[in-house]
């Protein structure tokens, strides 16, 4: 059994655009190299996810057969994990600060078009992945942080919410009850 780990993938992956970017630098992947254009053409879509993702890879891989743009695809992923009120990573349910305010990061690079959008400690919105998604469709900017995150969100018709559910209240709480007296993280 062949077992894939983030390290092997990384390092897989690092080691093709290594290969790929020493193929262009001898000139092997020119317009006339049709080994690599026949390659190209047999290609098919591939989405990769960390285990919270998964039972959402079926709805992006429609997407994309139906024609979907694969970031279109992707932020739809990303939604299902984000609209879980049982998953604490991200999205409503996530995981609060030191504070108990949940703060959420995303970010999303389209390939085709080279372009990127991201925002940081954004708060009371449940799918901040469409917030940076609009960050890059409709800004010149790369980051949006914190409240002016928030206003941008609001300004295109993000509905504010509370996203601390019970159970990451909990946790939360949980988490405060153990820190150590010597932890110089926090108050």
């Amino acid at each position: 059994m062949n077992d894939w780990t983030r390290r092997k993938f990384f390092l897989t992956t690092l080691a093709g655009s290594m290969a790929a970017g020493a193929r262009k630098l001898l000139g092997a992947d020119s317009p006339q190299a049709p080994a690599a254009q026949a390659s190209a053409k047999g290609t098919r879509p591939l989405i990769i996810s960390s285990a919270n993702g998964l039972q959402a890879l079926t709805l992006g891989m429609g997407l994309m057969k139906r024609g979907a743009d694969t970031l279109e695809a992707v932020v739809a992923i990303v939604n299902v994990v984000e609209d879980d009120p049982n998953d604490d990573s991200v999205g409503y349910g996530g995981l609060p600060n030191e504070d108990g305010d949940v703060e959420l990061d995303a970010s999303v690079m389209h390939g085709p078009t080279r372009r990127a959008g991201s925002v940081a400690s954004i708060r009371m919105i449940k799918n901040p992945s469409k917030v940076a998604k609009l960050v890059m469709e409709r800004t010149d900017h790369l980051m949006l942080v914190g409240p002016g995150a928030l206003r941008f969100a609001k300004a295109h018709g993000f509905e504010e919410m509370n996203l601390l559910t019970e159970r990451s209240r909990i946790a939360w709480l949980a988490w405060k009850e153990t820190m150590s007296d010597r932890d110089s993280w926090g108050p």
